[in-house]
């Protein structure tokens, strides 16, 4: 998810017009020996709501917390789990133990040393009651936690935990800083030290954040001396900015990549990526706590009137794939048994009679005199998002149920709506984590305010699902349970499942070291991009 706050148009134009024109990149001389220095200029539609990776849960906050933190581990290009701030670990008695040794030397932004006791501090503080942290889960099965020396943490689980080692890539924080401080409410939330390789610089409301570079970094030297994050909500804007050399790079939406990224003043500047949508679906969302989503009957007539086809060619412009459940079908756990809903309004119109609601004098159905009409909220700033509620709102009203919309700023949807579970339905999108693991997004457990099952979804089965996938370290038995929770999802239709979008992107070609893998990234690392003086 990401939260949006918006720039006032004037400033934005009002900076674009000193741009002289879209520079030539094609031909840098200098680009054989790598240099430190230069800036590089980044534009989000949402601005970062706190710098706090355990309470962060929008991807604007997170992908700042990025920058700033660090976990014990993180994935590599070969989407391989590898040490981050821990050298090595050994996973013990059947996986219920893991011992990290950490790297020697490692300092906070502040000068302090980072030790084992900061990363024991940061999950005993994900775990405490008070803090109102979404991740929770991916720790609520350690037992015990020691610290045998500075370097060293013993973690020791209640039971063997499959996605141990990738929850440790969560950010840790500065015990020295936090001890004894109410989280929630801290300056440091505005004001973050980590041990990444940027500390924050400056933050002003509403128009950018600026990072530079940490000198004391432990995994080398960051070659790009800042980075500037511009908040400017509407992507259009961004497209100007970056084809007048603005900023350096953004993600593209489909118009943008079909109609844009082949020109010849694009490419002399700037190159652009395809890559298919191995972690991500765009999905409609409805408030399971509330009439009529309580009723399956109604779900599932609602995913049904859904032509998504319409929305794949129309909206993504074909640079999307059909999805049916809580994953990409790029992803082993996707069952393709499972196919996505096809659009059939005489079944939607027989569910929605099944379900008591009857045709209106007006084409919209009723029952109990009460119409058949929600709201759906999407998010300002996604162009795609923006065009799908309206055929949502087109479609639905062919089986007279009445939509309708609300387009919001990310921090109004975030903090008055979601958070505060105050919605009829949202069209949003997840970005999944590398291992299947859903249980803080589907686990009954999950849908207190804060927590990522803010649609209330609760089910006995799903929850075993969960539960069963998490502890078993098989890799083919857990597929196989994830498939299960798949098709459990699919009779459900907490939600209905839309489409998996290409991820669609644009650098500017004056960066070097960019590394494409197998897997299809356009990989960066703060210590291998580099900008040569020349275009500095």
């Amino acid at each position: 998810m990401k939260r949006i706050f918006a720039l006032g148009l004037s400033a934005v134009l009002a900076l674009v017009s000193c741009h002289r024109g879209a520079p030539d990149y094609r031909n840098i001389p200098d680009k054989s020996t790598p240099v430190a220095g230069g800036t590089r200029v980044l534009a989000t539609a949402g601005e970062a709501a706190l710098l706090n990776p355990i309470l962060a849960h929008d991807s604007a906050s997170l992908d700042l917390c990025d920058e700033i933190f660090n976990g014990l581990v993180r994935y590599n290009p070969k989407l391989e789990l590898e040490g981050d701030l821990a050298a090595s670990w050994q996973v013990l008695d059947g996986g219920r133990t893991i011992v990290f040794h950490l790297k020697p030397g490692v300092k906070w932004q502040d000068g302090a040393p980072f030790t084992a006791e900061d990363a024991k501090f940061t999950v005993e503080r994900i775990l405490d009651p008070k803090v109102p942290s979404p991740r929770k889960s991916g720790f609520d099965l350690v037992e015990s936690m020691s610290v045998p020396d500075p370097l060293t943490l013993k973690v020791r689980y209640r039971k063997p935990f499959a996605p141990a080692l990738e929850a440790w890539s969560q950010g840790l924080l500065p015990k020295h800083l936090l001890e004894g401080k109410d989280l929630v409410h801290d300056p440091f939330n505005r004001l973050p030290i980590g041990t990444g390789p940027y500390r924050l610089k400056e933050w002003k409301d509403k128009q950018f954040a600026e990072l530079e570079a940490n000198p004391e970094y432990f995994g080398g030297s960051v070659r790009i001396s800042r980075l500037l994050v511009k908040f400017i909500p509407e992507t259009a804007t961004q497209l100007l900015e970056l084809k007048t050399g603005g900023i350096d790079g953004m993600d593209l939406q489909p118009e943008q990549y079909v109609n844009e990224a082949k020109g010849e003043a694009f490419e002399r500047s700037l190159r652009s990526f395809r890559f298919p949508g191995m972690d991500q679906y765009t999905y409609l969302g409805f408030n399971l706590r509330k009439a009529p989503f309580d009723d399956v009957r109604v779900r599932t007539a609602l995913s049904v009137a859904i032509d998504r086809q319409e929305l794949i060619q129309g909206v993504m412009l074909g640079l999307a794939r059909p999805c049916s459940g809580p994953y990409s079908p790029l992803m082993q756990a996707y069952d393709p048994q499972v196919a996505p809903l096809a659009l059939d309004l005489t079944r939607s119109a027989a569910l929605l009679d099944q379900a008591g609601w009857r045709p209106g004098p007006e084409g919209v159905r009723i029952k109990g005199g009460k119409p058949l009409e929600f709201t759906i909220l999407t998010n300002k700033g996604n162009s795609p998002r923006e065009k799908t509620v309206l055929i949502l709102q087109q479609q639905f009203l062919k089986i007279g149920v009445r939509v309708h919309v609300q387009v919001l700023e990310w921090s109004d949807l975030i903090s008055n709506h979601i958070d505060k579970q105050s919605f009829d339905a949202v069209l949003l999108g997840w970005q999944l984590s590398l291992d299947p693991d859903q249980y803080p997004v589907w686990h009954s457990s999950q849908t207190h305010p804060g927590e990522l099952n803010f649609i209330g979804f609760q089910d006995a089965e799903c929850d075993r699902l969960l539960e069963s996938g998490r502890t078993t370290f098989d890799p083919h038995k857990r597929i196989a349970l994830y498939r299960a929770f798949h098709r459990r999802l699919a009779e459900l239709q907490p939600v209905a499942f839309l489409y998996a979008p290409d991820s669609l992107s644009a650098v500017s070609l004056k960066f070097q070291g960019l590394l494409e893998t197998d897997t299809g990234y356009a990989w960066e690392a703060p210590t291998r991009w580099w900008i040569p003086k020349s275009v500095q």
